[in-house]
């Protein structure tokens, strides 16, 4: 086996498909137990087992007889990029989209439009006099501040023009800010 191994990573370094094909069903075996150890979200097998030909070519391109045996070289690198392909998945900055879920899995059925939302009775007496400041619109308009009503939902629902709310909300956000400044 190793003066095989030897002949096709010569092939491979010469640019024979055919030898990096059969290297790799060589050590096919070993690919599965590295790749076994890590699970990224948006990868299945067959893009798995394209990165490890990527990178048993990689192997193959810089490896030497010198510095060790074949196995062991493709076996680090591979579980390096195994490592660094969950780290960058898992990276602060990508924690968002990899916990999002798309819309065509949601049940749009079960989402209906909030109603009103039963907000406890605020103890805060600057609270309080802040909502009895409001007007009808404005309050409608501070539930679509909060995230209680969409935009939507309103102008076609409740039948305000867009142009009506935004100042509406222009006014609530200015007495908003009175209030607590």
């Amino acid at each position: 086996m190793q003066a095989k191994e030897k002949k096709l990573i010569k092939q491979v370094k010469r640019g024979d498909d055919e030898a990096l094909k059969e290297l790799f069903t060589l050590y096919h075996p070993l690919v599965n137990k590295v790749l076994k150890g890590y699970y990224l979200r948006h990868y299945d097998q067959n893009d798995w087992q394209q990165e490890a030909m990527i990178i048993c070519y990689e192997a193959a391109m810089v490896y030497s007889e010198r510095k060790g045996n074949f196995a062991g070289l493709y076996k680090a690198k591979l579980t390096n990029h195994a490592r660094t392909l969950v780290r960058y998945h898992t990276a602060l900055r990508r924690r968002t989209y990899n916990n999002s879920v798309s819309l065509e899995r949601l049940d749009l059925q079960s989402i209906n439009e909030p109603k009103r939302s039963e907000l406890a009775i605020p103890i805060d007496d600057t609270y309080n006099n802040f909502v009895k400041s409001l007007s009808r619109l404005e309050l409608i308009a501070l539930l679509t501040i909060l995230g209680e009503m969409s935009v939507e939902y309103v102008i076609n629902h409740l039948n305000i023009g867009a142009a009506k709310l935004l100042r509406a909300r222009s006014r609530t956000i200015q007495k908003m800010r009175n209030v607590l400044f």
